[in-house]
């Protein structure tokens, strides 16, 4: 599967614990092994869009991704912790 990241994902990285940041690699190498985003345990679709937004957890994290099935390319909108990562309003189906 292909991943796309977007660039505040990695400053967003950087700036995580070292814990954290080792966490975040380890799931985009899941990520780019899976066949489909289904695959995945931690992998969920959110609710209330009709569009293929997706969330991945790990640890105290979230990824929000978007999911383009006909190219099966995901591309990670960004990285937050629990508390912020439903609250931003930047997600589009916040707007």
């Amino acid at each position: 599967m292909n991943v796309e990241i977007d660039k505040r994902v990695y400053k967003d990285t950087d700036k995580l614990p070292s814990y954290a940041q080792a966490l975040a690699k380890e799931q985009i190498m899941k990520l780019l092994n899976a066949n489909e985003l289904t695959d995945l345990h931690h992998v969920r679709q959110m609710e209330g869009t009709d569009e293929p937004y997706y969330r991945l957890k790990f640890g105290s994290y979230r990824y929000m991704m978007y999911y383009d099935s006909e190219k099966k390319v995901v591309t990670i909108l960004s990285l937050s912790h629990r508390k912020d990562a439903y609250k931003k309003h930047n997600l589009p189906w916040r707007k």
